[in-house]
């Protein structure tokens, strides 16, 4: 409980350092809105989302019938994604924009690959890839504050370049897989090899993990606005995004199952913004 409030306090915490921070830049510049392109703007973006092949570090303990320790690398690979987002943002005759941004974006999960599965406790190793049926999709929510730099060309065509940092929910709760997948190939691989007989691990043997997280991420991008009418402009731009370590959890009665990975993200952005 702890934890999760100081989660939302963080996310609550990026909106409002920004909106300060906008007032206060705005305040200082308060003479530099005569030329055109300074002021306030409002705009949103629909761009495709490209997420990198995540690789994790999963592992745990099964307690019962006996206590083993397990361990695996997991390749998480996805589908052309979709984001959405709005921002609000303050730009000066120098060139520097600076804006909040709150956004929304979902991938399908393609792919779930287990590799150098061990339990060492046995001196097993599972030398071939597992993989196991997957499908749903992946989402981000996400509270960021960016700052940009317009090239005065004299122009309609104006290229930027920017970046920046926030904020970024991570929910895996709409992806769908058999959490005894993995445990289910391992079990059946001793049996074969020692000459048991093969059975079905119940329902709940391996605990789910924890759909959600939140972690800290940076972003880098450039881009060109084309200046549609006094008030109105359309931009063209690419983003490559990173986040903070991403980790879930999980435990039941028969053990714990733990992993940790993280994000690497190409966005291709179409947006808008409108000069108030």
């Amino acid at each position: 409980m702890n934890k999760e409030r100081s989660v939302i306090g963080r996310a609550c915490a990026v909106p409002a350092i920004s909106i300060a921070l906008l007032s206060l830049l705005a305040a200082s510049q308060s003479q530099a809105q005569t030329g055109e392109g300074g002021g306030w703007y409002i705009g949103a973006n629909i761009p495709l989302m490209f997420i990198d092949d995540t690789e994790s570090v999963t592992g745990g303990e099964n307690l019962r019938p006996i206590m083993l320790g397990y361990e695996a690398s997991t390749l998480n690979e996805y589908d052309t994604g979709y984001k959405f987002g709005g921002n609000f943002g303050y730009a000066f005759e120098s060139g520097l924009r600076i804006e909040i941004e709150a956004y929304y974006a979902s991938a399908e999960v393609s792919r779930l690959i287990y590799s150098n599965v061990a339990v060492p406790s046995l001196g097993f190793t599972l030398t071939e890839d597992t993989e196991i049926p997957v499908s749903g999709s992946a989402d981000q929510a996400a509270a960021v504050i960016n700052a940009w730099y317009d090239f005065d060309t004299a122009g309609q065509w104006t290229p930027y370049v920017g970046g920046g940092f926030g904020e970024v929910r991570i929910d895996f709760g709409g992806v769908d897989y058999d959490p005894n997948g993995l445990a289910q190939v391992v079990t059946d691989t001793i049996t074969s090899a020692s000459g048991l007989p093969s059975f079905t691990l119940p329902p709940g043997f391996v605990p789910e993990l924890s759909p959600k997280d939140t972690t800290t991420a940076w972003h880098v991008g450039a881009g060109v606005s084309w200046e549609l009418s006094d008030s109105t402009l359309v931009q063209l731009g690419y983003r490559y995004q990173a986040s903070g370590d991403i980790e879930f959890f999980g435990a039941n009665e028969n053990g714990t199952a733990d992993a940790m990975t993280e994000q690497k993200t190409h966005f291709f952005e179409l947006g808008i913004r409108f000069r108030l």
